[in-house]
């Protein structure tokens, strides 16, 4: 996945080689998917951590 954001506030992700269709708009820069959530609102949850169980 790729992800791109641009200073006003838009986003793209892409699944794929962007390079291939030319679709990213002028504007726009290759970011980490960190930056890409943040960027689009997205909350990451990490799974909660199962306690080893007494047998």
């Amino acid at each position: 996945m790729r992800y791109f954001v641009n200073d006003n506030g838009g986003w793209i992700s892409l699944s794929g080689d962007a390079d291939v269709f030319g679709v990213i708009p002028d504007g726009y820069r290759e970011v980490e998917e960190a930056e890409f959530n943040e960027a689009a609102g997205i909350v990451v949850l990490e799974p909660p951590k199962e306690e080893p169980s007494e047998s």
